[in-house]
């Protein structure tokens, strides 16, 4: 009597293949799930830093493009990243973390006026101090020299505002970093990850017209 033969599950195949297949993308898909939401909090970031890159240019539109003065307005338009209550308590706290974070991670640069165009456009003041003039404007010659600006261009404060973003959702900026079977290092060649805050820099900027004259050249970046 020929032996028994044993009987052939299809079904216990498929279920061990599926379970392979499973393992293997889901970390792939752990990865992808977290990416969204850690972009969508990058993307809320990126919509206060606007606003905020703004309320710092007119900070600096009426106090001479003085940097202390930027920096309070940039902590100013981020602390709703930091406020969970609406309380005058809650929005005062809110504002010092907002102000020590940007003093840490935050940064300004004044891309307009430049350095040239103040020392070309200078003139004494009212207090025998020079400065960039900010009155009359409209009776002003609008002529060219070699800063390449007019003294009424030159009077249009655009500033470069860039906030170390975090990333703060847990494995993406690992990943990221190629500490991962799934992403080699190398994959984001020149990356502005930050290898050791696990930081992302975020760029906003904002152009205003000059309420005040600009009197210290040592806010100018340019």
């Amino acid at each position: 009597m020929s032996p028994r033969l044993r009987s052939y599950n299809p079904r216990r195949d498929v279920g061990g293949q599926s379970m392979v297949e499973f393992i293997i993308a889901a970390p792939v898909l752990l990865f992808l799930i977290l990416s969204i939401v850690q972009f969508v909090l990058l993307y809320r970031i990126k919509a206060t830093l606007d606003y905020a890159a703004l309320e710092a240019a007119r900070a600096g539109a009426v106090h001479g493009a003085d940097k202390s003065e930027m920096k309070n307005g940039l902590a100013r338009g981020m602390t709703p990243l930091f406020a969970h209550k609406t309380s005058m308590t809650e929005l005062e706290t809110a504002y010092l973390k907002a102000k020590a974070e940007m003093a840490l991670f935050g940064k300004v640069e004044v891309i307009n006026p430049t350095r040239s165009a103040w020392n070309e456009h200078k003139e004494k003041q009212y207090n025998g101090q020079y400065a960039l003039p900010n009155d009359s404007l409209a009776f002003r010659s609008d002529s060219v020299g070699r800063s390449g600006v007019s003294v009424q261009d030159a009077n249009i404060l655009k500033i470069r505002v860039t906030y170390q973003a975090p990333l703060v959702v847990p494995f993406v900026s690992w990943v990221l970093k190629g500490k991962s079977e799934y992403l080699k290092s190398g994959t984001f060649e020149g990356s502005p990850l930050n290898p050791i805050t696990d930081r992302l820099p975020i760029e906003s900027y904002a152009i205003v017209r000059m309420q005040s004259p600009i009197y210290e050249t040592r806010n100018l970046d340019h």
